[in-house]
């Protein structure tokens, strides 16, 4: 459980960084929420694919090993 707290309040705390940045528009908190998300799963697979040397063709892999680790915690 404190996984999945950790991965949340990265998210909230980008979201808001992101909402700030664009003047805090109202009513757009999703929006917002699930473009942070995206930016972690981003980081996430670009830091595994770092990780393993930069391997050719492995992306895919890295997305899913990264969506899985978002969405398991």
């Amino acid at each position: 459980m404190r996984k999945n707290s950790e991965v949340a309040e990265r998210i909230r705390q980008t979201a808001y960084f992101l909402w700030e940045h664009d003047g805090c528009p109202e009513g757009r908190a999703f929006e917002y929420w699930l473009r942070a998300k995206e930016s972690l799963l981003r980081e996430l697979a670009y830091d595994k694919w770092l990780s393993e040397g930069t391997p050719i063709d492995s992306a895919d892999k890295h997305w899913r090993d990264a969506a899985g680790e978002i969405e398991d915690k």
